[in-house]
């Protein structure tokens, strides 16, 4: 991972990194060996560790899941920063083990959890391992795949954001949310205020930032209010890389579901009510007025033929 996106993976089974992202061919040996040394050595680590956890915590599972992390940065000027490394257990609250690796100062904090016993891994080794295996391999990866994604990394998109105020369903409460949308990078920071005064995390649901389809982010916070305080004067403050200055968003109001297809579809079934009586009436009266013209007819054509046979000599 750069930031937040995936450049790729390592195959455990053939011992290879396959690539998310285009990678240039002059590389691809590199690239290769250095995902071998790296990938392959840390995989050999967590399945010695995980073996020694298993009997540690006497598991009987079938599957134990064992979490390793590790990154490094670059501070402004190019200048390497710290690396990390974190080991997480399933069934385990924490962290096993936390190392920290100061490339400047070249020092290590490693902290571990007492109940494990890791004089397997000297202190002076894992030094070792990290100053000369991890932190140059990812330093090196780093300032690699950031120069040559450079521009969609660094790229800033700002947020589409929104103040809904929405009558909730067979409820009295009325929920009011402050969405941000579409922005790029990730961090953002979002802040419902009620008459100018933030409104505790504690009452707030949501928070969480979610992935679009198109490579951009969302979060959402939602809070809920009884009638009385519906009329309060809410504002979504928003601050992210891409905006100059904090952006402050009013209520617009949602009321929910909308009602107009069911008065649509309420007028249409009346006027079908109305409409069928009617039309059934013009039939009878136009079969009724038929019906009189042909038995008008018929008895005038009858008289005539009275009138023809009278009048015939014989």
């Amino acid at each position: 991972m750069l930031d937040d996106v995936q450049l790729g993976y390592y195959d455990s089974v053939d011992g290879i990194a396959l690539h998310r992202l285009h990678t240039n061919s002059e590389d691809y040996d590199s690239e290769q060996k250095d995902a071998g040394v790296v990938f392959g050595r840390m995989f050999e680590s967590m399945k010695y560790t995980t073996t020694r956890l298993r009997k540690h915590f006497n598991s009987t599972n079938e599957i134990d899941v064992f979490q390793r992390i590790i990154g490094c940065e670059l501070l402004e000027g190019d200048v390497p920063g710290q690396i990390k490394l974190l080991d997480t257990y399933s069934g385990f609250a924490g962290n096993l083990q936390e190392i920290n690796f100061n490339m400047q100062k070249n020092t290590l904090a490693w902290s571990m959890d007492s109940v494990i016993d890791w004089s397997f891994f000297p202190e002076s080794r894992i030094k070792w391992v990290v100053e000369n295996i991890y932190q140059p391999i990812c330093i090196k990866v780093l300032r690699r795949y950031l120069q040559r994604e450079k521009r969609y990394l660094l790229r800033k998109v700002k947020p589409r954001v929104r103040l809904l105020k929405k009558t909730l369903t067979h409820s009295t409460r009325t929920q009011v949310t402050c969405l941000a949308t579409g922005f790029y990078p990730r961090h953002i920071n979002l802040t419902l205020l009620r008459d100018g005064q933030p409104v505790p995390e504690d009452q707030l649901t949501g928070g969480f930032l979610l992935p679009n389809t198109d490579g951009t982010y969302q979060m959402r916070k939602s809070l809920e209010v009884i009638a009385g305080e519906v009329n309060h004067n809410y504002t979504c403050v928003v601050t992210h890389l891409s905006l100059d200055n904090k952006l402050d968003i009013s209520v617009d109001y949602d009321p929910g579901p909308s009602i107009l297809p069911i008065v649509l579809f309420v007028l249409l079934a009346l006027f079908v009510l109305v409409m069928i009586p009617i039309a059934g009436c013009i039939v009878w009266k136009k079969c009724a007025g038929h019906t009189e013209l042909t038995q008008n007819r018929y008895i005038a054509t009858a008289s005539t033929e009275d009138n023809e046979c009278s009048t015939d000599p014989k």
